[in-house]
Parts: C-alpha cells; sequence; structure tokens
C-alpha cells in the first residue's frame, strides 16, 4: 500500500468515526494537562457545538470552560475520577448533568482513558462524551411508572404493597395494629359507557385529588386498581378502621363532581382488614380487603370488615383464561394502552409513521399477549371495544403530537358487522382535518372473505381523508385484481416473505413481483419484520417504500421518531396547552 493509498484509507476512517459518532450524539476528545490546568482539542468542532448547542467557536477549549457548563455536584465526581486514573489504561465512565448554551440541561455520559501520565497523575486523556438525555428520560419515566400511577399521581399497587408489607412488619414489631381499607368505584362502568372514557378518567382522578387531602402521614394511599384505592392505615385497630372509612367516604361522596356532562356523583363500596390479626402479607390484605368490598357492593356500599367467615365471592380462574370481563374490566380501567413502532423510509431510514400497536394489562400489572387477548376478543365478540379504544388513545396522541402519523388496524369482526363499521366510521369523523395522518390498515385474510364488504369500508374511510392498507399482504395470497377493487393505498408485505429475504432467494422473486406490480398500480409497499441491515438494504434496493422492524424500533409506550437512524423521544415536545 502507498502513501497516498494509507492517506486515503485514514481520511475514510476518520469520516466513518465522525459519522458513526454523530449518529450516536457523541463527541470525541483529547485532554491534555498544561500549567494552566488543561486543554481541550475536540476531534470534531461541528459534533462538540452540536452537542453543546454552540457555535463551532464558541465550544470550550480548555478544562475550566468545560467545567464551568457542569451542574451539581459533576465537577467535583469527574475531578475525583480524574484523579483515580493511576496507571495508562485506566478508564472512568461518569453520567452527569451538562448546561448546553442554548441554556437547558441535560444528561450525558463521559468516558475517559488514560494515555500518559506522570506517575499517578494523568497528563493525557481520550474521551468521549454522548448525550443520553433520552436515554434518561426513559429511564425516569420507568422509575417513575413502576411506583406511580400515571393518572392520579398515587402510588400504584406494587408501590402500595411495599407499603403494606413496611407498615405490617412495624405493626409486628412493636405489637401495634395497623389496617387496610379499599374504596371501590362501583359506577364507574355506567360513567364510562354513559359519557365515554375521559369522563371516567376525570372522576377517577378528581376523587384521588379528594383522597389526598383525607389521607395523612404516615398512612399511605393508592390506585390499586382501575377503580379501586387502596389505603394503609398505621396504628389503626377494627373499631379506627370503620371510623376512618366513614370519615374517607363521607369526604369522596359528599359533594358531586364536577364535568363537561355536568355533575356527576361517584358510588363507592368500601371494606377493610386488619393487618396485625388477619394478614400476614401485603397480599393476603390485599385479598381481603377485595373479599370485604365484594360483601360492600351486595350490601348497598355498606362497609365491611374482612373476616373469615365471609365467603370468597370472586372465583378464581386460570390466568391463561381472559375473560369478556377481563377484558371489559381492563377498559374500564385504562389497562388497555397503545405501544408505539416506527415505519421508516427506506432510503432516508427516517420515520414516515408509526403502527399502533393494542396491549392489555391484566389486573396483576403482567402484560398479556396481544395474539391472547385479541384473540380472545373476537371469540367473545368485543374486539370491536379495543377497536374503538384504539381509536380514542390515538385521537388523543394525534392532538398531543400534530407532526406525526399513524396506522391502526381495525379488525375483521369491526368491519363485517354494519354497526360496528358505521360506529368506527362516525368515530373516524370526530378526528376532522387529522384524518389525513391516519392510515388504517386490514388484514388480507378479511379483505379476501369479502372483497365488496372490504372495497365499501375502503371506500368511506378513504372518503374522510384517511388512507387504507393491506396487511399481512400475501399471506392470503391476494390477486392485484382484489387489490384494485378495494382501492387500496399501501400494502404491507407479510413478515413470512422479509424473514431472512437475503438468504432466500426464492423469497427474493416472490418480492420483487409484489413490488413492481404495486409499483404499476401507484400503491406504496411497506416489508414488516426486517431483522437484518443486509435484508434492509436489500429490499430497498428491490423498490420497497417503507421498513418496519426491531432494528428500526421496538413498540414503545411513547413515539420514538428517528432521524437519520438516530432515535428521538417526541412525547414530552408538542403537548396541548
Amino acid at each position: 500500500m502507498t502513501a497516498r493509498d494509507r492517506q486515503i484509507k485514514n481520511r475514510k476512517n476518520i469520516a466513518c468515526g465522525s459519522d458513526i459518532l454523530g449518529l450516536l450524539a457523541a463527541s470525541a476528545y483529547t485532554w491534555q494537562l498544561t500549567e494552566e490546568g488543561g486543554d481541550l482539542v475536540w476531534k470534531d468542532d461541528d459534533l462538540a457545538a452540536s452537542l453543546l448547542c454552540s457555535r463551532a467557536e464558541d465550544i470550550p477549549r480548555t478544562e475550566a470552560g468545560y467545567i464551568e457548563r457542569l451542574c451539581g455536584d459533576a465537577s467535583g465526581a469527574r475531578k475525583q475520577a480524574i484523579a483515580a486514573l493511576s496507571w495508562n489504561g485506566a478508564k472512568y465512565q461518569l453520567d452527569y448533568k451538562l448546561r448546553t448554551f442554548d441554556g437547558r440541561n441535560i444528561w450525558v455520559e463521559e468516558r475517559g482513558l488514560r494515555l500518559e501520565g506522570d506517575g499517578k497523575t494523568a497528563t493525557k486523556i481520550v474521551g468521549v462524551v454522548t448525550n443520553i438525555q433520552t436515554r434518561k428520560i426513559q429511564e425516569e419515566q420507568a422509575g417513575y411508572h413502576a411506583s406511580f400511577d400515571s393518572l392520579t399521581g398515587l402510588w400504584n399497587s406494587n408501590r402500595m404493597a411495599e407499603g403494606l408489607n413496611l407498615m405490617l412488619a412495624n405493626a409486628q414489631r412493636y405489637d401495634r395494629q395497623a389496617s387496610y381499607v379499599v374504596l371501590s368505584v362501583t359506577n364507574i362502568k355506567d360513567i364510562n359507557a354513559t359519557y365515554g372514557y375521559e369522563a371516567g378518567d376525570r372522576l377517577t382522578k378528581a376523587i384521588a385529588d379528594r383522597l389526598k387531602t383525607s389521607v395523612r402521614t404516615p398512612d399511605i394511599c393508592g390506585r390499586v386498581s382501575g377503580r379501586n384505592f387502596g389505603i394503609g392505615l398505621s396504628d389503626c385497630g377494627p373499631v379506627e378502621m370503620q371510623n376512618v372509612a366513614e370519615r374517607i367516604i363521607k369526604t369522596v361522596s359528599s359533594e358531586p363532581y364536577s364535568s363537561p356532562h355536568g355533575d356527576l356523583r361517584a358510588k363507592f363500596a368500601v371494606g377493610g382488614s386488619v393487618l396485625s390479626q388477619k394478614a400476614t402479607s401485603a397480599a393476603d390484605a390485599m385479598q381481603q380487603a377485595y373479599t370485604a368490598i365484594a360483601h360492600s357492593r351486595l350490601k348497598g356500599g355498606e362497609f365491611v370488615a374482612y373476616n373469615r367467615d365471609l365467603p370468597d365471592l370472586k372465583p378464581r380462574q386460570s390466568k391463561s383464561e381472559l375473560t369478556r370481563d377481563d377484558i371489559i374490566s381492563a377498559l374500564n380501567d385504562r389497562r388497555i394502552t397503545l405501544a408505539y413502532q416506527p415505519i421508516v423510509h427506506a432510503e432516508s431510514r427516517d420515520t414516515h409513521h408509526f403502527e399502533c400497536l393494542l396491549r392489555l394489562r391484566r389486573d396483576d400489572g403482567e402484560l398479556a399477549s396481544a395474539a391472547e387477548f385479541i384473540m380472545a376478543a373476537e371469540r367473545l365478540e368485543c374486539v370491536h371495544l379495543l377497536d374503538r379504544r384504539a381509536l380514542e388513545i390515538a385521537r388523543d396522541t394525534l392532538i398531543d403530537l400534530p407532526n406525526i402519523k399513524i396506522a391502526l388496524n381495525v379488525s375483521a369482526a369491526t368491519v363485517k358487522n354494519s354497526e360496528t363499521a358505521k360506529d368506527y366510521i362516525g368515530a373516524l369523523k370526530t378526528l376532522g382535518s387529522s384524518c389525513k395522518r391516519v392510515n388504517v390498515e386490514m388484514t388480507e385474510t378479511v379483505a379476501l372473505d369479502d372483497p365488496a364488504m372490504a372495497g365499501q369500508f375502503s371506500m368511506e374511510v378513504r372518503a374522510l381523508g384517511c388512507h387504507f392498507s393491506i396487511d399481512d399482504f400475501g399471506a392470503g395470497h391476494t390477486t392485484f385484481r382484489n387489490l384494485m377493487a378495494i382501492e387500496a393505498d399501501e400494502i404491507k408485505i407479510d413478515g413470512s416473505f422479509i424473514r431472512d429475504l437475503s438468504l432466500t432467494p426464492h423469497k427474493q422473486v416472490f418480492v420483487r413481483m409484489m413490488v413492481d406490480l404495486a409499483q404499476t398500480f401507484s400503491v406504496k409497499t411497506v416489508a414488516e419484520m426486517v431483522g437484518s441491515r443486509e435484508d434492509a438494504d436489500l429490499l430497498t434496493r428491490l423498490g420497497v417504500d417503507y421498513l418496519q422492524g426491531y432494528m428500526f424500533g421496538i413498540p414503545a409506550p411513547s413515539p420514538q421518531v428517528s432521524l437519520n437512524g438516530k432515535p428521538k423521544d417526541i412525547s414530552g415536545f408538542a403537548k396541548r396547552a
């Protein structure tokens, strides 16, 4: 290799390194000890300027200038980490907040490596500073949701269980009494059915706000399921438990709750259990309180204290069996949510839109598999309720984030029933101008069953401004003749043809044929379940318009936009005023 070839290769390696750092939102530097303290030499001034939100000429060139931008005790922690580099090859890693030139405080990760030194003192260090703001936000959100209910701000069932176990341990250790009371809103299902889930959410939050004023430290309070609030009472025996429960019921039910639909009144059932006498764990206390609640409902909301003579009115079922009541309860308790998976442009890999995927959380907090609860809902003839709920959540997302587009799946049962299909179209109309940002997906098998019905539904959806897609295309071997009759704007090539595409020649032939025909009819194509870069690059060469798969983003609770391959959480931006 000639000297010129080596120079060209080095330049390419440097450019490649800069590109990789840019994708990681990172900037590399070299630190050299000087008499004044230390000089910073950034490998790429533009990357450093992007990280610090400044002009390239304003980035700090000395250690002192960089330290001025550190927040809190980060300066001391960084100084201590550098002082610990007592041999060449020693490393450190720190997470801290950095103040950017536009006034924001962002989380960064700094990794350093000692190259040279004088004894135990480092004289030359190379390092990388990486923007980890999105990761920290996700960690904080995960930490918050692990302990708090997102609607009310109260403790969730997991945190309440921890608090009750601690309360029970203290009661047993110091020979004191403690109690657990549960308030259940018995008419929340009726309010949801009459006024919509938003009204039910408003009422739930308002009840929580009143509860906060009724519960005093060291007592604890949480939302332990959709319509149930739990209260842990320290130094509280059977008599005091009933008195406190009646006082709290009076507080939360004495006055109606205002809403856009007029005043709403909440109805309650209330039950409790004495921890130190009846329960040996938080799980015991919660189960006993639910038994008492069931008897309270039979008595019109009268307070019931648990005792061992009370029969268990709630039959226990196999965890794997989802009933219609389970699904309806999940809807009423707001345990049906959406996860958003990005679909990217094949050429640029920028996010084009998100597929909205339904998620159901059981009352014990565990997620049910999508296939399990959707198939159960179809069998139990309530899947149209899930489709409507998905549309309601998506509507809020479209309002909160006015620059994104989404795709919604609609089930066969919803489309085939004239009443539920009409109801779904009516709900779409409420989106107004946002319809143009919605892509409604119908599986190919549904379209095959009744092309005329599918075509009518497609026409009505597209008349509102929505796009219409055929999902799982190729699985049922739909002819393009049927496709044109339905007038789809887009087809999603079934994942069975995409998986290991680069290793399977006959799949490549089939995908090429579908893409060529789709282009002939001006229909966009999406490849789903893209699992490798080789498959993604091949699909791009074949002319596929959009790509979807875990390599571009897993389904997340909030949309994660990808720009030039760089993920960005936009859930905190463009919120409603």
